[in-house]
């Protein structure tokens, strides 16, 4: 089966055949490898990266929180402080509005005992002449 082979031309088959490997090997495995090599690093790289966004991203969401609950615990204690003012002021108002009007019934006050002597003194240097209109009015009847 063999013996019509020559073995010139299976050793220049084998060359041809190692040549070819070699050729192959330099123009395209080892640049296609490389092609991919680099890919693959490329990709790696752009997960890392992600990762540190997402990372990021999940530090700046917790900051925005954070900053959110301090910002309403302010405006709460803002809103209590006004609102503490605001009642203290009102308080004050009304205590000094009490105090007028306290002052006000006091001197009403006076002034009625005053108005009720004037009258009582009216009424008793007028009796005797209210006394005779009564008499008079009844003697009529």
């Amino acid at each position: 089966m063999f013996e019509d082979m020559h073995s010139s031309i299976m050793l220049a088959t084998m060359a041809i055949f190692l040549a070819m490997i070699v050729i192959l090997n330099s123009m395209l495995y080892k640049p296609l490898l490389k092609f991919m090599d680099e890919r693959n690093d490329s990709i790696r790289n752009d997960e890392n990266k992600v990762k540190e966004n997402s990372q990021e991203a999940l530090g700046v969401n917790d900051q925005l929180e954070a900053i959110h609950a301090n910002t309403k615990e302010e405006i709460y204690k803002i809103k209590q402080a006004a609102i503490t003012i605001a009642k203290e002021e009102a308080e004050q108002i009304i205590k000094s509005k009490k105090e007028e009007l306290e002052k006000k019934m006091a001197s009403f006050y006076v002034e009625l005992a005053a108005q009720k002597q004037e009258l009582k003194e009216h009424l008793q240097m007028h009796l005797p002449e209210l006394k005779k209109v009564l008499k008079s009015s009844i003697k009529k009847i």
